[in-house]
């Protein structure tokens, strides 16, 4: 009977998802870091999804889902993420790319809900650190996927990537950038405004 009610109670917690893993290597490309964790899908068809955030030649920075479904141009792609620290707030990418082969969306800017720029891969990225999970949908003219990620053990793989000292350099980067464009729209709509005058 224990053994029963214990595998009872773990059992919501094997099929969630696997934890996050990190590896690193050789590709053709040069080397690589990569840390990565599968996702559960709403869509029958592609319930194993994978968040992968990886590093080429210790330079190049990728953010992207693979396997969340079938990815085209002019379909109308939008991705909603939500963190469970932060559940009224809505963060969201219309700037994405595409892979040859459709399966794969790379991030490249998000809407920050706030109204102020875009954000940076980077900046969510660290939201990934601090919160326990995040659910992402997919949306186009052809359907949605409901994706829920565990963020249990993203911290030490995010590291492995990209070690908190890189990623509190890229964040100033970002926000330094973020600024001096909301500065210059200021600057320009005060210009505009005073020709009014």
């Amino acid at each position: 009977m224990k053994n029963l009610l214990l595998l009872l109670f773990s059992f919501p917690l094997l099929s969630f998802g696997q934890g996050w893993t990190y590896d690193e290597g050789s590709a053709v490309d040069g080397k690589y870091k990569t840390s990565s964790v599968v996702g559960k899908g709403s869509n029958f068809s592609y319930t194993k999804p994978v968040l992968v955030i990886n590093k080429l030649n210790g330079e190049q920075l990728n953010f992207y889902i693979s396997g969340g479904g079938f990815f085209q141009e002019k379909t109308d792609i939008r991705v909603l993420w939500v963190f469970d620290n932060e559940p009224d707030v809505i963060y969201s990418t219309n700037d994405w790319s595409i892979s040859d082969d459709g399966n794969i969306l790379f991030f490249s800017e998000f809407n920050n809900p706030d109204g102020l720029e875009k954000l940076k891969p980077v900046d969510i990225i660290e939201k990934l650190i601090l919160a326990n999970m995040v659910t992402v949908s997919i949306n186009d003219i052809y359907g949605s996927n409901d994706i829920v990620f565990s963020l249990s053990g993203s911290k030490k793989a995010i590291n492995f990537v990209l070690p908190k000292e890189q990623r509190d350099k890229l964040i100033a980067s970002a926000k330094k950038t973020r600024e001096a464009t909301k500065n210059w729209k200021e600057k320009k709509n005060s210009l505009k405004n005073n020709k009014f005058l």
